[in-house]
């Protein structure tokens, strides 16, 4: 008896396409610019990479502004909000997370 032909198939996908998020270009040095950091208090590693940012940031002459929200739903959420819009109007540039 002789085998029968089989195909062998490559078990992975193709990759599409690379696309990336847009980046943004302050086309000014740092220094002197108030540079905003929002997290929240359920991403523990983000709290520690603020705090990395954060001492960066002020040995090359910014201003980290860290606001670390709290709730994004109910009252506690509509608070959360008003706080983010104050903050974004007091600051030159911000990071939000990733994600977020």
């Amino acid at each position: 008896m002789k085998p029968a032909e089989i195909t062998i198939r490559r078990p992975t996908a193709r990759f599409g396409s690379r696309q990336s998020a847009p980046t943004y270009n302050l086309d000014r040095p740092i220094k002197g610019m108030r540079v905003g950091l929002r997290t929240d208090k359920y991403w523990r590693s983000w709290l520690d990479v603020c705090d990395v940012w954060s001492d960066m940031l002020k040995k090359d002459g910014a201003e980290p502004v860290v606001l670390r929200v709290g709730e994004h739903t109910g009252d506690e959420g509509q608070h959360t909000k008003d706080l983010v819009d104050a903050w974004a109007s007091s600051v030159d540039c911000a990071v939000v997370g990733l994600a977020n």
